[in-house]
């Protein structure tokens, strides 16, 4: 438990300054800063993701895993959004399967799909954000970090 909030921390410390430079890959936003609550929200959810992975898949490839996660939270997303995207419900459901669901609120499962997703308006005006499971792929992946990890070092 110590050595989780330490990783924490240590994360924390090394993310939060870069936090605002973080500019989310593979949207159709590409180039556009993320929020620090958004930055935030996403450490969190890769914590959450890492903590049950060592405690319960620890035998398995960490990519493996997330994998499984992307797939989990794709099946589980609502059923009006396209097939290879997940929904904020998806990502909720796999947190509530792997008994992590009050570690994180809805609202900050939201924030992230909308700010590192889209909206789009279905025929009725109704909106829901959804991110494709690459866009997923990567946020919980540790490509994520380290790419935004580096974004406030300077050129050489």
């Amino acid at each position: 438990m110590i050595s989780i909030a330490i990783s924490s921390l240590r994360r924390a410390a090394i993310v939060a300054p870069a936090a605002r430079n973080i500019i989310a890959r593979n949207s159709p936003h590409q180039g556009r800063h993320l929020s620090m609550a958004c930055a935030n929200s996403v450490l969190k959810l890769n914590d959450i993701f890492e903590e049950y992975r060592a405690e319960n898949y620890s035998q398995e490839y960490p990519k493996r895993f997330q994998k499984e996660v992307v797939k989990a939270a794709t099946d589980n997303s609502s059923e009006n959004v396209p097939p290879t995207t997940v929904s904020a419900e998806g990502i909720e459901h796999v947190l509530q399967n792997i008994g992590m669901g009050h570690r994180m609120s809805k609202s900050e499962i939201e924030g992230i799909i909308s700010e590192v997703g889209t909206c789009p308006i279905d025929d009725s005006g109704e909106s829901q954000c959804v991110i494709s499971s690459n866009q997923m792929l990567d946020l919980i992946s540790k490509n994520w970090e380290d790419h935004h990890h580096g974004l406030n070092q300077p050129r050489s």
